[in-house]
């Protein structure tokens, strides 16, 4: 048996890429793609260095590509020297999706039953090493701008002794209301057959089994080369605040020529005269039972190895069914020789909208009408909430806690819950250091907690960027994101303070204009206001456009105020806002 260890690395990899074009179309949110510009495939290429993220046992090596949506673009089998994935001698731009180009290439995330609007771009990574337990190696992605109110963590780990990927995704609405919603893995597979369970390509002689462990997955289905395990059948709702959890594992296939099954613990195939088997982890005494044409039941003893696959030869026999036990007569794998495996299933990329459920509380609702939802069962954690919201715009910060602490009661896995109520904390001069391990443990890479670990600190006359504050330069649209969770709790003294750090690493006309609004909002300083909008007035507008409630709200406000300024004028035409 191959020396158990698996690790995790940075790398890089040169790719030849086809070169996009992208460009906004005139017009209040005129193309499904917003708040990115739509693309297009230009007929160019180039040859680019993209950085990776390695993941490694003996048996398998990942290859994740961070700068292209997170997604792994090689799961290579080192036991027979095989890439499960299809691979491409160019990573070619499709002209398909809600932008107009999308890329086919490899196992990527799904959110809302599509591929995600930032698949193409980049995401936040963190490497878990395995500790000396032997416990999994691991990587976290993450992506809190999705051009929706859903963020997501997704946990890519590796252990050190078997030939299996896990995934566990963990889907945010960070939003205060409901958003469509159907989490899925995405693999792009090529020619082959699928059994709702593995897919396998004889040409390639390469497959995935994938396998959830315990959780509802009702969408699984193979077309046009895309494997797809979703969560539903069809787009449903994720209420506000809500976290989706699941996860899934990948047995990666090889040098079985073809299927006649796969288990959570192994595969088998019977080509050329032979029985082949692969096992996803060393397996010592093992009974094999076989069952022949003749009603006959053959047995033996047999240790399998995931490094090596395990054959026997049929000798003539023509069996019709296969059993795998271990030495506790546990069935760990049964199959028929009977071709199970099929034509690919039907199946469609499009979009189902999923439909609205009851009226839910809202940030602006009575105080009686979010007093009167904690007692729904269904609204109580949301109402709690926007009590707790309430109560710090208001200062009341003792108060917020405690409506905060109750939220949680009803929906622990709300990491920025977690994170109001260690704010709330903080401003009333109280411990707040469990709040943030809790929410740190749910949502590392959360872009809100490196913002409380600025804003922790005492304020400072030093000019410079914080250094502190610069892993968020990468993805710079998260200096917005937590500007806008801030501002949306009402907190204009803390935004205020937050954009004027973001604008030391990245001058952004949407920061300028938040500014502007909190000035307008919470001081009446006109003045002040009109100089960041003269700023941001002179700097090119990019996506990503405005898209969430705030941005929204924000440009509504300033246009009142300014309706000469072009610039926002542009955007409120965006957003399909009246001028």
């Amino acid at each position: 048996m191959p020396n158990s260890s698996a690790e995790a690395f940075e790398d890089g990899i040169d790719l030849q890429i086809g070169l996009l074009a992208a460009y906004a179309p005139e017009g209040p949110n005129a193309w499904p793609g917003y708040p990115l510009p739509l693309l297009e495939p230009s007929g160019q290429q180039e040859m680019r260095t993209f950085r990776t993220v390695v993941l490694e046992n003996p048996y398998l090596r990942v290859t994740i590509l961070p700068g292209l949506g997170g997604r792994i673009l090689s799961l290579f089998d080192k036991r027979t020297g095989s890439e499960v994935l299809r691979r491409h001698s160019m990573v070619d731009p499709q002209p398909s999706g809600r932008r107009g180009a999308k890329v086919r290439e490899g196992i990527e995330l799904w959110l809302d039953g599509q591929e995600r609007l930032n698949s193409v771009g980049n995401v936040a990574t963190q490497i878990e090493h395995s500790s000396d337990d032997g416990d999994d190696t691991a990587v976290w992605i993450a992506e809190t701008f999705t051009g929706t109110g859903l963020s997501f963590h997704l946990r890519i780990s590796l252990p050190p002794d078997r030939a299996e990927l896990q995934l566990e995704a963990r889907i945010f609405n960070r939003w205060l209301r409901p958003q469509p919603y159907n989490g899925a893995i995405s693999a792009y597979l090529g020619d082959g057959t699928f059994d709702g369970t593995a897919f396998y390509s004889p040409k390639r002689d390469a497959g995935l089994a994938v396998f959830s462990n315990g959780q509802l997955f009702e969408g699984a289905s193979f077309h046009d080369g895309v494997l797809r395990y979703a969560r539903f059948a069809e787009v449903q709702e994720l209420a506000p605040r809500q976290v989706d959890s699941w996860s899934v594992t990948l047995l990666p296939l090889s040098g079985l020529g073809e299927l006649i099954g796969a288990s959570r613990y192994a595969a088998a195939s019977t080509v050329e005269g032979q029985l082949r088997v692969q096992v996803t982890e060393q397996r010592l005494g093992h009974k094999l039972l076989m069952l022949t044409e003749e009603y006959q039941t053959l047995e033996a003893v047999v240790d399998l190895h995931p490094e090596n696959l395990f054959t026997i030869s049929l000798d003539g026999m023509r069996p019709v069914e296969f059993v795998l036990r271990d030495p506790g007569k546990q069935e760990i794998f049964r199959a028929g020789t009977e071709r199970q495996l099929h034509e690919p299933l039907s199946g469609t990329d499009e979009f189902v909208t999923a439909k609205r459920r009851a009226v839910l509380p809202t940030i602006d609702s009575d105080a009686s009408d979010l007093l009167r939802a904690t007692f729904d069962l269904s609204t109580r954690h949301l109402a709690h909430t926007l009590l707790g919201i309430r109560a710090l715009s208001e200062k009341r910060f003792a108060d917020a806690a405690a409506c905060f602490e109750q939220a949680l009661n009803y929906n622990a896995e709300d990491p920025l819950l977690w994170w109001a109520k260690a704010v709330a904390g903080r401003l009333d001069e109280q411990d707040n250091q469990v709040e943030l391990l809790n929410a740190h443990y749910l949502a590392p890479l959360e872009p809100a907690l490196r913002a409380e670990s600025f804003l922790c600190q005492p304020i400072s006359l030093n000019p410079d960027a914080n250094p502190l504050l610069e892993p968020l330069a990468e993805n710079p649209e998260e200096f917005i994101e937590v500007a806008c969770l801030l501002i949306e709790a009402g907190l204009f003294d803390q935004a205020g303070r937050w954009i004027d750090e973001a604008l030391r690493h990245r001058d952004l006309p949407m920061l300028r204009y938040l500014m502007a609004y909190c000035l307008i909002a919470a001081t009446r300083l006109n003045a002040e206001a009109s100089d960041h909008i003269r700023i941001a007035a002179q700097l090119p507008i990019a996506p990503p456009f405005p898209y969430r409630d705030i941005e929204r709200r924000a440009i509504k406000t300033l246009r009142q105020v300014f309706p000469e300024d072009e610039s926002l004028s542009t955007l409120a035409s965006f957003l399909g806002l009246a001028t």
